[in-house]
């Protein structure tokens, strides 16, 4: 009989420390480990991957969905310093009305400083009107949509606000520095881009 008593007491032992196990090891779904465990992982490709759209986008659709429960609140409180900031720029991003496929696209804004450099590196006479065709429609389709208001640096590993990324790719020039030449180039090739 106690053969029986001890076996069952190892069984019931065992199945308690499994159960700690697997709560502890992010197993299960919607706990607090289980949540930590998967917004780590979805950081970690966007530090890697350099803040490919995709994992944006999948970081803020998993915050959405999560926020507000408890075991979100704890989850956030397990991540680091650096995973916080991640997670609070991609979930402001999409907050302020930026699609979640659009929150780490970088393709308007890397136009735009392309297109600056175009016409701040063309040589005398050279004909630039077209850049400066592609700025202006450039800035007209930003009125239509939101822009994100951070960008992923890459050489940093972290978001910066907007205009200071647009400044960083342009040797730091911002403002009027940075407009008036481009604006003073286009408007002698015929076109105001303001």
């Amino acid at each position: 009989m106690s053969a029986a008593l001890l076996g069952l007491v190892l069984i019931c032992c065992s199945s308690s420390a499994t159960g700690a196990g697997t709560f502890l090891g992010g197993f299960i779904p919607d706990t607090s480990p289980f949540i930590a465990k998967k917004m780590k992982k979805i950081i970690q490709l966007i530090i890697t991957g350099d803040a490919k759209p995709v994992d944006c986008a999948n970081l803020y659709k998993y915050m959405k969905e999560i926020k507000g429960t408890s075991a979100a609140e704890s989850a956030v409180q397990s991540l680091s310093e650096n995973e916080k900031t991640i997670g609070e720029r991609v979930y402001d991003i999409g907050r302020e009305g930026v699609s979640p496929e659009k929150i780490c696209d970088k393709s308007a804004i890397d136009s735009a400083i392309k297109l600056f450099k175009d016409v701040e590196n063309a040589v005398e006479g050279e004909d630039i009107s077209g850049f400066c065709n592609d700025i202006k429609e450039l800035d007209n389709n930003d009125e239509d949509e939101r822009r994100p208001i951070y960008y992923w640096d890459e050489s940093k590993k972290e978001f910066i606000k907007d205009n200071i990324y647009f400044s960083n790719a342009l040797g730091g020039k911002s403002g009027p520095e940075l407009d008036e030449p481009v604006i003073a180039k286009c408007m002698e090739a015929g076109v105001n881009i303001r």
